[in-house]
């Protein structure tokens, strides 16, 4: 995932259960410096 990100801006779909806690997916990404925006 990370490669990829660092090569191009991408498209990532993730299940409920990974936006949820402390280490959810978009918590992780922001605090590694990345920028996330939800596509409605």
């Amino acid at each position: 995932m990370e490669e990829a990100m660092k090569a191009k801006s991408i498209f990532m779909v993730v299940g409920a259960v990974h936006l949820g806690g402390d280490y959810d997916v978009i918590s992780l990404l922001c605090k590694a410096g990345y920028s996330v925006e939800p596509n409605h």
